[in-house]
């Protein structure tokens, strides 16, 4: 695992010390930065934990737009890089874009041709993303070749709380991947939604609850959905946002 720090205006890979505050492990990232997950065993837990440093990250990094995305080698359980959208400087910088972005900058091609010697096994890497991929977020899951990708809140549930989107799921856009001559493109990864879900549709709710005007309101209740809006407004307070300190203490 290379030591690198990464820090440029909008690539920043740093995450908050104040995640392990108190204890000490002796796997670090290449930020610096201890892992709490990497000693975990079950897929399950491996997987809401890696989510909770990548909802953190963004919730540091840019929290009115809390698409934030981490990258683990999951056959050694080792952080790759981190992610966060960073849209005040390119709005193409999408939480998931940016971190394939650091990674290949941390780990270039030896050989100097990333399309066909990258410097990461990306079959060996999970994406993780607090918001399920974009169409082009996910065309670049497959173009990227990472083996698996990990959601929290969806397509759908981020439109809810306000924000535009493609109503395109990301089983959709993998669906239509294929290899030339309309061979099955079996390279795609393989994908779990819904990892942290309450905790990831908090933040997108309190973030995005500026796009809730007067049209938004509208539509939702010709929709049948302003039950929705009274659900989540009583589910996610927006006075505080949801951090994970505790868990770390």
């Amino acid at each position: 695992m290379k030591l690198l720090s990464f820090t440029t205006s909008i690539l920043s890979i740093s995450i908050a010390t104040l995640l392990t505050k108190n204890k000490t492990y002796a796997n670090i990232g290449p930020d610096g930065s201890s892992n709490p997950c990497h000693d975990l065993t079950e897929q399950q837990e491996i997987d809401e934990c890696y989510m909770r440093l990548a909802l953190e990250h963004v919730l540091v990094h840019n929290p009115s737009f809390p698409f934030g995305a981490l990258i683990v080698d999951h056959t050694t359980n080792e952080i790759s890089c981190y992610g966060a959208n960073s849209n005040r400087k390119n709005k193409l910088l999408h939480g998931e874009t940016t971190a394939f972005w650091n990674c290949t900058e941390l780990y270039p091609s030896p050989s100097n041709n990333d399309m066909y010697d990258p410097g990461l096994e990306w079959a060996h890497q999970t994406l993780y993303t607090t918001g399920e991929p974009c169409p082009m977020c996910a065309s670049q899951s497959i173009y990227r070749g990472v083996g698996r990708v990990v959601w929290g809140t969806s397509i759908t549930d981020i439109n809810r709380s306000g924000r535009q989107q493609l109503i395109i799921e990301m089983n959709d856009v993998i669906g239509s991947a294929h290899m030339g001559g309309y061979q099955p493109d079996h390279r795609v990864p393989d994908v779990v939604g819904g990892v942290l879900k309450n905790e990831c549709d908090h933040a997108f709710w309190c973030a995005f609850s500026v796009f809730r005007d007067e049209d938004y309101y509208k539509s939702m209740s010709e929709k049948g959905l302003y039950d929705h809006i009274k659900a989540n407004n009583k589910r996610f307070p927006c006075v505080t946002m949801p951090l994970f300190h505790a868990q770390y203490n």
